[in-house]
């Protein structure tokens, strides 16, 4: 039961990382080098590595 929970976990965190490098790459590829859109990427970067970290911290506690 375990391993269908944690491919269930995978597919989410490779849907998000998906989701987050398309758009990256959308704010990089097609908006000013002005737009204050630049300014949210790394935030938003940082905030999603620091969640995922504690969604896995907490996903491995759960007891089997």
């Amino acid at each position: 039961m375990f391993s269908i929970t944690l491919l269930f976990y995978a597919i989410f965190l490779l849907g998000y990382a998906a989701f987050a490098v398309a758009l990256v790459y959308h704010v990089r590829a097609f908006s000013m080098p002005e737009d204050p859109l630049h300014t949210f990427v790394t935030p938003f970067i940082v905030i999603s590595l620091i969640l995922i970290i504690l969604s896995l911290f907490f996903f491995l506690q759960v007891p089997m």
